[in-house]
């Protein structure tokens, strides 16, 4: 079976913590999307969408379409509070939602009949972390979770993260290439981007720049099946 690790093997992306923005692409970034509904299922068109990233309070603003869904593309990683209003209903707040790199994170709004000068505030629950979008298996570990899950800091750096994902292993005596082995594949079949930008060196098989750990700020280990954006490796 094909696999792929696209931020790291097939797909190394990783986002430094020293980059102020993300490029228009999904590689880089991560989405937010979603249906409108009131209290009896029925759809909500035309209601205001903002959508607050918690660490620098930078708001995006979308509309509900005629079947109450929206959508919010090119988001960076990080928490973010999404305000859904739209006249005759009460404001919902839903806080805490976390974007992922390469993800569209699917979260429902759920309207009720009132006054706008009163909102309804939830915390964001754990099955919103599932991309119901795309075929893609992927993982990503965020800043803290590189600065305390086992790692070594010489070498392959953040990259080693990837052998605590499930279908990841050592690459032993499989073949040419840097890297672990993913669902089996040789290390060569591996795949590096920095931000969406190809980071391989075609001489050797592996990453071309190696980055510190403590520079990093998201890793995202994609494999079987990702879309043809990413290409380059099985």
């Amino acid at each position: 079976m094909n696999k792929s690790l696209k931020q790291f093997s097939c797909v190394v992306a990783m986002f430094l913590v020293v980059s102020l923005s993300a490029l228009a692409q999904t590689q880089t970034s991560g989405a937010v999307a979603g249906t409108v509904k009131d209290a009896s299922g029925a759809v909500v068109p035309n209601a205001k969408v903002t959508l607050t990233n918690e660490a620098t309070n930078v708001t995006t603003t979308a509309s509900t379409n005629g079947s109450g869904e929206y959508q919010i593309n090119n988001l960076l990683p990080g928490l973010y509070d999404l305000k859904t209003e739209v006249g005759g209903f009460q404001p919902s707040v839903v806080k805490g939602i976390s974007v992922e790199t390469t993800k569209t994170l699917t979260v429902p709004v759920q309207l009720a009949v009132g006054s706008t000068s009163a909102s309804v505030e939830v915390a964001a629950g754990a099955g919103m972390t599932i991309d119901t979008t795309t075929a893609n298996l992927s993982t990503t570990l965020n800043t803290l979770e590189l600065e305390v899950l086992p790692a070594a800091s010489v070498g392959l750096g953040v990259i080693n993260t990837s052998l605590l994902v499930p279908g990841v292993a050592s690459s032993g005596g499989i073949g040419v290439g840097t890297g672990p082995s993913i669902g089996g594949q040789r290390p060569r079949d591996n795949n590096f981007t920095i931000e969406g930008i190809d980071n391989n060196n075609k001489g050797v098989t592996g990453p071309l720049v190696y980055v510190p750990n403590d520079a990093v700020s998201d890793f995202t280990l994609i494999t079987n099946q990702f879309s043809p954006e990413f290409g380059h490796s099985n």
